[in-house]
């Protein structure tokens, strides 16, 4: 059954009140009629079976027949700390990361960041990320829509995340592999989300190694390989989330 995202605000007296987004693609995309039953799901855990009512204004509107508490969440939280990447692949990854069952996303400027936000074009990236979110949601079927911070400078995360469990991909790293961290529980369990860092294209810098650890990260490598920006944090969110969470 076709999944749409209507937001809890628009939901008054047993019926949902459609975005015109969300009523074009009902529409004019999947084709959809009055009398048509549809699920829908308002990002705070709740999921509804609506049937849709014939079209009063430029929005349609549906009727609640029954709603239903559906925790598709990872018992683990993990958050990705994601060096923002360049074109189309910024987009992937976050799709592919709330389909993994990460819980939250921070886009970090970097020394190595091609990309340049700043001011008005940072927060409509913002919001293009979130849509993003939001709509991988939909195909996979979460409940709770991962949030999407602004983007952030490295010094800025680390400052305001310090104490918390910091984990960074770093390819220079010699010593500590991720299996050594989650085999000898070098980072405590039970405080989360964990912070999983990714650089992005180039990776980090030597200078952001040193400041990450400074501040309490912990250094990983994935092993004898480089891997891209949109494969290290991926297949690490799997690692850690087929140890951990729900995966597998």
């Amino acid at each position: 059954m076709h999944r749409f995202f209507v937001d809890p605000q628009d939901i008054i007296n047993q019926q949902v009140h459609f975005s015109q987004s969300e009523s074009r693609h009902i529409e004019r995309v999947m084709r959809l009629r009055s009398g048509d039953t549809v699920v829908v799901f308002d990002g705070s855990g709740w999921e509804y079976q609506v049937e849709l009512l014939e079209k009063a204004s430029s929005a349609l509107v549906g009727q609640i027949i029954s709603r239903e508490y559906q925790d598709r969440e990872s018992p683990f939280k993990l958050a990705l700390v994601q060096g923002i990447a360049k074109g189309e692949k910024m987009d992937t990854i976050i799709q592919k990361a709330v389909e993994a069952g990460i819980d939250s996303i921070y886009p970090l400027l970097t020394e190595r960041t091609v990309v340049q936000l700043a001011g008005q074009k940072s927060q409509q990236k913002q919001e293009r990320w979130q849509t993003i979110s939001r709509q991988a949601c939909k195909q996979c079927r979460r409940n709770r829509v991962p949030f999407v911070s602004p983007p952030l400078e490295f010094a800025s995360f680390l400052e305001q995340h310090q104490g918390q469990p910091i984990l960074m991909l770093y390819e220079s790293e010699q010593e500590c592999t991720l299996r050594q961290v989650l085999k000898k529980d070098l980072l405590a369990r039970q405080i989360q989300p964990w912070y999983l860092m990714v650089g992005p294209e180039g990776g980090f810098s030597e200078a952001e190694a040193a400041m990450a650890r400074q501040k309490g990260a912990i250094l990983v490598s994935l092993g004898p390989r480089i891997l891209r920006t949109e494969t290290a944090g991926l297949l690490a969110a799997g690692i850690i989330l087929y140890e951990f969470g729900d995966l597998g």
